[in-house]
């Protein structure tokens, strides 16, 4: 066995990953419409998505903290049996018909705030776990392992929501966390995470490292905006638009293994491709992503729209495998998990208010209007970031190094 997968500990970590990510992608489907089955719109929709991000923003920084100073495979531990907690008590809410929209809203916050510490603490372990000349195999594997999982468990989740009930669907999430968690706990590693001269020191130490390389904060914080007026009006509004103009969570669900079907060929491809600029080229995929939009404003039929969602989850998959791959190469290995963290919180910051504003915002200026200015502003945006000389600069030198050649 060639490349990381030979590896003990990462064959467990990607044995993980994968079965986490299934349920991770069956339980939006299952949270939308058991929202919509209790008499939500998109704004309730939208409330619980955001509930969740907000949570999970608001937690991250401390879960970066947590992720350099406690071994990362104890951290992810304990973030999977939280979130396979959370996921038990939806459903049972759900099954028992007890269920009301405030609590799934609440329960989706506490979730939130359980896969706040695992997601820092998951890039300090592979760093662990996968020599440096490996990592962009590495993450090329976690990312079809991710991807995978996106149709599979689109698929799983749309089929269980129309078969059985969206309650059933929680609890199968509940049980791919459990099964993460087990073969986490099996993992056999020496962390490098130490606890150092004091928690909020610590915090300041990784905001300075996050902010010392200008590529890493600019791109972030494009990113948010992304999320704030792209990303999440899109998946919103669109089980929405499959309700009533299409054929509800079946058409959805065709369009969610779309994206992810297209997602995992980006992972693939995201193996071996080594651009020369990775931030130009990460931003111009995500220009990709304006084309969903336009089709769901325009046209919202099935097959067109599940095409448009392959080309969006291709494009979004390996931007991203470039963008891990660059930041664990760029950053020192002690402070990756707490760069990490604020990569993330700057990212999401404002995608609770994309996901509670999307409703609202379609209804005064219509859905079509929210679209088409999401897309157009992706593009507009895109064209001017990567003019920027500081992610112009970012390059990989060789096959083997990713060196930022001018950070500031």
């Amino acid at each position: 066995m060639q490349g990381p997968l030979r590896l003990p500990a990462f064959r467990l970590l990607f044995a993980a990953r994968a079965i986490s990510y299934v349920g991770t992608y069956l339980a939006p489907i299952a949270v939308a419409f058991a929202v919509l089955d209790l008499g939500g719109g998109a704004t309730a929709v939208g409330l619980s998505f955001a509930a969740w991000t907000l949570a999970q923003v608001a937690v991250l920084a401390f879960g970066g903290v947590v992720g350099d100073r406690v071994p990362r495979r104890v951290v992810m531990v304990g973030s999977d049996v939280g979130s396979a907690i959370v996921r038990t008590v939806m459903g049972a809410l759900l099954i028992s018909g007890h269920a009301q929209v405030w609590e799934l809203i609440a329960l989706q916050a506490c979730g939130g705030a359980a896969v706040a510490f695992y997601s820092p603490a998951s890039y300090g372990l592979t760093r662990e776990v996968v020599p440096e000349g490996e990592l962009q195999q590495a993450n090329g594997l976690l990312a079809i392992a991710r991807y995978a999982a996106f149709p599979l468990g689109g698929a799983i989740g749309g089929s269980i929501v129309v078969l059985v009930g969206t309650g059933a669907a929680l609890l199968v999430d509940a049980g791919t966390y459990a099964a993460s968690a087990l073969l986490l706990s099996r993992i056999d590693v020496v962390s490098i995470a130490r606890a150092g001269a004091g928690f909020f020191r610590e915090l300041r130490e990784g905001w300075s490292a996050f902010v010392e390389q200008t590529w890493v904060w600019v791109l972030v914080l494009w990113i948010s905006f992304y999320f704030l007026i792209t990303y999440a009006p899109f998946f919103v509004l669109g089980p929405y638009v499959a309700k009533h103009s299409m054929d509800g969570a079946r058409s959805w669900t065709f369009v969610v293994v779309g994206e992810g079907v297209g997602a995992l060929l980006g992972g693939m491809a995201g193996l071996r491709w080594r651009p020369r600029r990775p931030m130009v080229t990460a931003g111009c995929l995500l220009m990709v992503t304006a084309v969903q939009n336009l089709v769901l404003a325009f046209h919202p039929e099935t097959a067109l729209l599940t095409v448009a969602a392959a080309g969006s989850g291709f494009a979004f998959a390996l931007g991203s495998v470039i963008w891990d791959t660059t930041l664990q190469r760029s950053i020192p290995p002690e402070k990756l998990a707490r760069v990490a963290s604020y990569g993330w919180m700057g990212a999401m910051v404002f995608l609770p208010a994309g996901y509670a504003l999307a409703g609202p915002v379609s209804t005064v200026i219509g859905i079509k209007t929210t679209l088409v200015l999401a897309a157009c502003w992706v593009v507009v945006s895109t064209l001017f970031i990567i003019r920027l000389r500081a992610v112009r600069d970012v390059s990989f030198a060789d096959e083997t190094d990713a060196v930022p050649v001018a950070a500031q």
